[in-house]
């Protein structure tokens, strides 16, 4: 019986050392799968938090050109209408011709100007032929007002516009303008080409010009007053398109390239 004692105090330091380690092994299990499950929360919490943010930037653009579309038709029907009308009254007013004519040409300027303001809020030629005419339309009114700015514009495998939805044409499109009045306003340039390729694969766009180069950091994004640069960003995103900055010598290369994704 004296010799039972040893053998019994070996296997019950077995058993404690055994129950040590699986309660060990189960603590670090815990913790393991604690830690995946707060990754995962953390994941969604910050997927959650970008859904938010898409939907805010989305609702933003919505209303944006929401609040566009009004303001091109108010100048469209309202003052383009009664400038119109201002014009044929001209005919009544007991003045010479040179008056007239004088008269004429200064609300004929007008007209022409409200047209233009209204077609750049509410371009109604990209939703009636497509993207590239409404390009085509956009660099041709640029080229009359702007005489020292030499623009061009190649389309290349230009589709029917509705193998583009809507919602990606003007993204494109509004892209395409906050780009040139950029470097209207920042590069110095006397030539901007434009090239735009479309296909059943998606669309490439490239604008480039012979300005001071630039390429946007992401510091220069985040400033207050670059509103362009962020309008470029959330439209490019709001269609999963990229965005590409190459410097040229001299002036900026930007690339836009949106991929058609494939119909399941």
């Amino acid at each position: 019986m004296a010799q039972q004692a040893p053998s019994n105090l070996g296997l019950l330091l077995i058993i404690a050392t055994l129950a040590m380690f699986i309660m060990s092994l189960s603590i670090i299990m815990f913790a393991v799968l604690y830690q995946q499950k707060m990754r995962r929360k953390k994941q969604e919490m910050i997927q959650l938090e970008l859904n938010y943010k898409n939907d805010m930037v989305q609702a933003t653009l919505d209303a944006k050109e929401i609040e566009q579309r009004r303001i091109a038709i108010e100048l469209h029907d309202d003052i383009g209408s009664s400038l119109t009308a201002l014009k044929l009254s001209f005919a009544s007013l007991p003045i010479d011709e040179e008056e007239r004519r004088l008269l004429n040409e200064g609300v004929q300027i007008s007209i022409g100007k409200v047209r233009s303001l209204s077609n750049r809020l509410l371009p109604s030629i990209l939703e009636e032929l497509g993207l590239v005419p409404a390009v085509k339309s956009l660099v041709n009114t640029l080229t009359l007002q702007i005489s020292h700015i030499h623009f061009s514009v190649i389309a290349v495998n230009d589709p029917k516009h509705e193998s583009q939805t809507r919602e990606v044409s003007l993204a494109v499109y509004r892209i395409l303008q906050e780009l040139i009045n950029n470097i209207l306003k920042y590069a110095d340039a006397t030539v901007i080409e434009i090239t735009l390729e479309q296909n059943e694969e998606g669309i490439q766009m490239s604008i480039t010009d012979n300005g001071k180069g630039f390429i946007p950091t992401q510091e220069d994004k985040r400033k207050s007053q670059s509103l362009g640069l962020k309008n470029i960003e959330s439209r490019s995103h709001q269609i999963e398109a990229k965005i590409d900055y190459q410097l040229m010598d001299p002036g900026t290369k930007v690339t836009l390239t949106w991929q058609a994704k494939e119909e399941i």
